[in-house]
């Protein structure tokens, strides 16, 4: 089961979503963002952003706190590229302290990023090169940088944001054409693009489009 609440007003600043699981996993793209979990215990658990998507089923329902790129270095001083995927423990227990260690004050957040991440999602297939000159910066600034804010590189990061857009596109048009839709996406070529849905997700774009149209 897959549920999703809306987040305090007074946080959509730092949280994109809160979602509830429970049972089998739902197919699913990776997601290159920082969680906060918070399992059945109560225990408050930060986990890094994923280039791989998760299958299997809970054996308790779980909450997770999805925080926006720089959130998680801003208000909890932790930098996301710190927080593995299989997750740091932190102080609290229970929803209503996850929320609360969200509200603490932060740190001034690295502006530079915010466009840089809107570029990257407006154009994923285009080189780091570009982002930095736009950024003002080199790129060994900016993939620190952006590690720091978001807990992957910018290459990383552009390779799970296609693999969103190619799906987005594809459910968009009542017949897709990959070859198209692979070109738009910012894929090299349709095989590049299988190649890269095949690592993330175990099967080709195709399969996957297909399976999440048949799961709902």
């Amino acid at each position: 089961m897959t549920s999703d609440v809306v987040p305090p007003a007074e946080l959509r600043g730092r949280v994109s979503r809160v979602w509830r699981r429970s049972g089998e996993l739902p197919l699913a793209l990776p997601q290159p963002f920082v969680d906060l979990l918070v399992f059945a215990d109560g225990s408050l658990w930060l986990t890094g952003p994923e280039t791989e998507s998760r299958t299997g089923s809970l054996t308790e329902p779980l909450t997770g706190i999805r925080l926006r790129p720089g959130t998680c270095a801003s208000v909890l001083g932790v930098a996301a590229d710190e927080v593995p995927l299989a997750g740091i423990r932190i102080p609290g227990s229970g929803l209503d302290d996850g929320l609360r260690a969200l509200r603490a004050p932060a740190r001034q957040a690295d502006r530079a990023m915010d466009p840089v991440l809107r570029a990257i999602r407006a154009a994923p297939g285009a080189p780091v090169s570009r982002h930095a000159a736009a950024a003002g910066l080199s790129e060994r600034q900016l993939r620190r940088r952006f590690q720091v804010a978001v807990g992957m590189s910018p290459k990383a990061y552009a390779r799970v944001i296609r693999l969103h857009e190619a799906m987005a596109l594809a459910r968009s048009s009542p017949a897709p054409d990959w070859a198209e839709i692979a070109v738009r996406s910012g894929f090299y070529d349709q095989p590049h693009m299988l190649a890269e849905f095949r690592r993330a997700v175990g099967s080709s774009c195709v399969r996957f489009f297909q399976d999440s149209a048949a799961g709902g």
